[in-house]
């Protein structure tokens, strides 16, 4: 299941306790692929320390203790383990038997991804380009004495490098904007106070109903109610205890909701419900919704009650023609003495 995060920090722990496992996995499965002789000891000290480190630190963030400490000393073992890897496979192995980088490329996005997460965007950049030189500088001093096999392999290398880091810099701009468009969108299409839809994504909702019953006949129907005397509230207790019943009465009515319903406030105390049900399925969701508001104590206003108009849509309905029945309905139950359901065919 996709989980929402309440922050950047929960998201990149969570990040962390995934990869870190993968990363220690591939530590000692190259530990032991390796011979634990001559030239291999280093690769060996290397691994092994990083996998007891990276073990260490997956506990830390699990726990939640010592993150940025974690996220630092992991940033430093990492930089130094690449560098001094690419160093000695430079020097050590294409020099000498003329071969090519080979894992290096493959885990190089990883790596660079690693320090924009760390980092941050602007010093990710800043640091990635700096081990991007270091590395550069290293491979240069080594180039007459490469093959022409070991020098594409080091030239793909570079352009791989600098392809990840571009692209990591500029995907989290991407993603920045992603964000900052869901935000206008919550914005623009959920009420501030309640957080349920407002009124022009509601205009949207049956738009799309409507176009759906023209198109398949699929029939469905609304139910518009609002709190009995809202006004007097406002006057006795204040349009602060006014709006907090107006939250508490938008989580009242979800709870009791199905996802065959769709939820919005209209205006004021005025709410709307969209439900693929007709008819008395309708009529009865109305009912224990206007039970439950009945038997419910709002804080600060004690026992109210709400009267509900419903309706169901019709060949060659438009959304106004649709709300003024339900409103209809609802003002039925007003003149009836309230704490009602009208249902207007």
């Amino acid at each position: 299941m996709i989980k929402n995060f309440d922050s950047l920090k929960e998201l990149k722990i969570r990040i962390y306790l995934w990869v870190l496992p993968c990363i220690i996995i591939a530590l000692i499965s190259n530990t032991l692929l390796q011979n634990i002789d001559g030239v291999n000891k280093f690769d060996l000290t290397i691994n092994n320390t990083l996998a007891i480190w990276f073990t260490i630190s997956w506990f830390f963030l699990y726990k939640r203790v010592f993150v940025r400490f974690s996220e630092y000393s992991n940033l430093a073992l990492v930089s130094f383990y690449h560098i001094t890897t690419f160093f000695d496979a430079v020097r050590n192995y294409m020099v000498v038997s003329g071969g090519s980088l080979g894992d290096f490329i493959i885990w190089m996005p990883i790596i660079t991804l690693f320090f924009f997460l760390t980092l941050g965007t602007k010093r990710g950049l800043y640091y990635s380009i700096i081990i991007f030189l270091t590395t550069f500088v290293s491979g240069i001093l080594y180039l007459n004495s490469l093959s022409s096999e070991s020098i594409d392999s080091l030239g793909q290398y570079y352009f791989a490098n600098l392809v990840y880091i571009i692209v990591l810099y500029y995907a989290q701009h991407v993603f920045r904007t992603f964000a900052d468009l869901e935000m206008f969108k919550k914005h623009a299409y959920y009420d501030s106070l309640t957080g349920i839809a407002n009124r022009l994504l509601i205009d949207e909702w049956l738009e799309k109903k409507l176009k759906v019953f023209k198109d398949k006949k699929v029939g469905f129907s609304i139910i518009f109610f609002d709190i009995d005397h809202f006004k007097s509230v406002n006057d006795n207790y204040g349009h602060k205890i006014g709006d907090e019943v107006l939250v508490e009465l938008a989580e009242l009515i979800q709870i009791q909701l199905t996802n065959r319903e769709l939820f919005g406030r209209w205006g004021g105390e005025e709410f709307i419900i969209i439900s693929n049900t007709v008819g008395e399925v309708t009529v009865n969701l109305a009912e224990k919704l206007r039970k439950a508001v009945a038997e419910y104590s709002f804080k600060g206003a004690g026992n109210l009650t709400a009267s509900f108009g419903v309706t169901n849509s019709k060949t060659g309905d438009s959304i106004d023609s649709l709300l003024n029945r339900a409103d209809k309905g609802l003002y039925q139950c007003k003149n009836s003495g309230r704490n009602q359901v009208s249902y207007i065919k």
